[in-house]
């Protein structure tokens, strides 16, 4: 069976416990107040040299090797953007393998019948100097909960500047036109932190339509999109759903999405990455100057 059949067939199967869940459960949102929660220790200050990077799709644990191949990807990772978390006791668990990372995370809504948090994490041993987030106004349909970027700053050693890091989860069971709504809205926000920046993350960019909306916002932001080698992310109807972006201060040393990982239905993507200021530009002979 091929994986595009493969993926239809779970999201009709995804669409159904959604809806027949809706019909006997309700899923809370946060408040805004309540959005954020952060847990865990920094052992670092600030970024410096080269960042290992790991960006991943987490499907809430639910898969028999998520445990073993999170702690295996995971290590020596200077940043951890996750999407589908799912606060349960064995996820924290496994996040806890990792005492020295500082995890914040952005709730979309309580899930299950004990209303554990599910949403995203951005996870470091270097704690985040500012968080927000940035939540769909539009709500899936069936569960009636919105989708949420999560965004973190942090410092980076011998610079004035601080990496931001957008983590996102895309709204999925809605039209283009709500989707292209929501990519503006966040746009509105990126658009206005200057780099370097990094926007990652489960983009549910699953047809045309929504690829060109990546390709404008891409151009509006002026950033890049990092090409994968090997490339095993996963796709529905031949569009990658996961996508790594970046400001031109940032160089992608390597960028791989492997294929034995069967922690999750999405594929996990592995990078290196370096903050690499424009020489040219003054701010820049600043910064190196001190």
């Amino acid at each position: 069976m091929n994986t595009a059949l493969q993926i239809s067939k779970r999201l009709i199967f995804v669409m159904v416990i959604l809806f027949s869940q809706a019909i006997l459960a309700s899923y809370p949102i946060p408040n805004e107040k309540d959005v954020i929660s952060t847990f865990g220790f920094s052992s670092q200050d600030s970024f410096f040299g080269r960042l290992n990077i790991l960006v991943w799709n987490l499907h809430k644990g639910e898969d028999t090797t998520f445990a073993t191949d999170f702690v295996a990807l995971a290590y020596h990772k200077d940043l951890v953007i996750s999407q589908e978390m799912y606060l349960t006791s064995s996820m924290k668990a496994v996040f806890n393998s990792f005492p020295y990372y500082f995890y914040a995370t952005a709730t979309s809504f309580f899930y299950g019948k004990d209303h554990l948090r599910t949403g995203v994490a951005t996870s470091s041993p270097v704690p985040p100097s500012a968080i927000d987030f940035v939540r769909t106004e539009t709500l899936e349909p069936f569960a009636n909960s919105p989708k949420i970027a999560l965004i973190t700053q942090y410092p980076i050693r011998f610079s004035n500047k601080q990496l931001t890091v957008v983590n996102i989860h895309g709204i999925n069971f809605v039209d283009n036109t709500s989707y292209r709504k929501e990519m503006k809205r966040l746009v509105e926000v990126i658009n206005k932190i200057p780099g370097p920046l990094i926007f990652a993350g489960d983009f549910n960019s699953w047809n045309d339509e929504r690829d060109l909306i990546l390709k404008e916002m891409e151009q509006k932001l002026r950033l890049s999109e990092a090409k994968f080698s090997p490339d095993f992310r996963i796709t529905f109807n031949k569009h990658h759903l996961d996508h790594f972006y970046f400001t031109d201060d940032i160089k992608i040393i390597s960028a791989k999405a492997e294929d034995f990982y069967a922690g999750s239905d999405h594929k996990p993507l592995e990078l290196v990455i370096e903050y690499s200021p424009k020489i040219n530009s003054m701010e820049a002979q600043v910064e190196q100057s001190q």
